[in-house]
């Protein structure tokens, strides 16, 4: 296991996983913890006796590969027809950049220095209105200029596309997800955790941008864009027009909370308990247990149990949670049994259950 002195140039590289992941519950301490020190859950969930499930599958991650090598071949003919379609680019649009590595399905970035190197040139020269700026960008790489856990920490923006207006570039992001849009029936968390991970990006662009200090900085959008595929198929699905305003204040607050983490993880540090088990750590840390929990948590049984042991409404699902409140499963039956409310709450709850069940009726 890394020490304590090696984490903060590990936040230095491959950070997208770890914000991807804590986007998902930023409200969890544990997950926050294991985002911030690097920690996989799974080996926190084996430390705990339990049977890690939720790791990211290498068929799903290979999936993913394919699909932005098909959007992104022909400098970006599939993707960029998609988008003229819809009218998010306009139909004489022209200019690809490349920026992902070499590792990861790109052309001719071998390493993240190039990357880098390349993507802070394209920002800076977006200063020129003159510049012949390509439209659509892939992979590019951001040196987060952001707090203790993250210093230089590196993010890489799916796709982002660039627009002259009349004095400015204009830069809008986008995230790219695999799975398929089915209209109103689409799957709600995953298209919530992918306007999340573009609320991220747009949050990170634009302090990059603030940061370089530039005379007549391009403009970052507070609009982004989500790319699924059309079912059964390897076509894009392009949702244009997604408002990240709140998203990135969200994602502002979070890295804020991400600090404050890491700020405990560097004084435990300077108070020689570099040897501290991370894994414990993260192990009796507080969790917020929800649904989508299930979806990349290998902690979610161990929460499931103790969710189960306190007699709590989440074990039922997010909205009989919200509608029982404090109130315990057992004493939410004993109410809707006939027992004698202790508390207006309780009252109303009974109301609401008797109801429910009269309404089925």
């Amino acid at each position: 296991m890394p020490g304590l002195d090696e984490l903060s140039e590990e936040a230095r590289r491959n950070t997208r996983g770890r914000f991807e992941q804590w986007v998902k519950n930023p409200q969890c301490e544990a997950n926050t913890l294991s985002a911030v020190l690097n920690v996989k859950l799974s080996d926190v969930a084996k430390s705990l006796n339990y049977e890690p499930e939720y790791g990211q599958s290498p068929f799903a991650i290979q999936r993913g590969l394919q699909f932005e090598g098909w959007l992104f071949k022909e400098d970006a003919e599939v993707i960029r027809g998609a988008m003229e379609k819809i009218e998010l680019l306009p139909a004489d649009s022209a200019g690809f950049l490349d920026l992902r590595l070499t590792s990861n399905g790109g052309k001719t970035v071998r390493s993240t220095d190039e990357a880098l190197e390349k993507s802070h040139a394209l920002i800076t020269n977006l200063v020129n209105v003159e510049f012949d700026a390509p439209t659509i960008v892939a992979g590019l790489l951001l040196k987060i200029p952001k707090g203790v856990m993250l210093p230089e920490a590196t993010l890489i923006i799916d796709i982002i596309t660039i627009q002259k207006l009349d004095t400015k570039f204009e830069i809008q992001v986008g995230e790219i997800k695999v799975f398929p849009d089915r209209g109103g029936h689409t799957d709600a968390g995953e298209i919530a955790t992918a306007r999340a991970q573009a609320g991220v990006y747009q949050h990170a662009l634009q302090l990059t941008v603030d940061a370089l200090n530039l005379g007549n900085a391009p403009m970052v959008s507070t609009s982004g864009f989500l790319v699924f595929t059309w079912p059964g198929s390897n076509s894009p699905v392009i949702r244009k027009g997604e408002d990240l305003t709140y998203l990135a204040k969200r994602a502002e607050k979070g890295f804020d909370q991400l600090d404050r983490v890491a700020a405990e993880v560097l004084s435990r540090q300077e108070k020689n308990l570099a040897d501290v088990d991370l894994k414990d750590w993260i192990a009796h840390s507080r969790t917020e247990y929800k649904e989508v929990c299930w979806s990349f948590c290998d902690l979610a049984p161990r929460c499931q149990d103790l969710a189960i042991a306190e007699d709590r409404g989440i074990v039922l699902g997010t909205e009989a949670s919200k509608i029982l409140g404090s109130v315990t499963i057992s004493r939410a039956l004993e109410l809707l049994d006939g027992a004698d409310s202790a508390s207006e709450v309780e009252k109303s709850l009974q109301e609401q259950l008797i109801g429910a069940i009269w309404g089925a009726d």
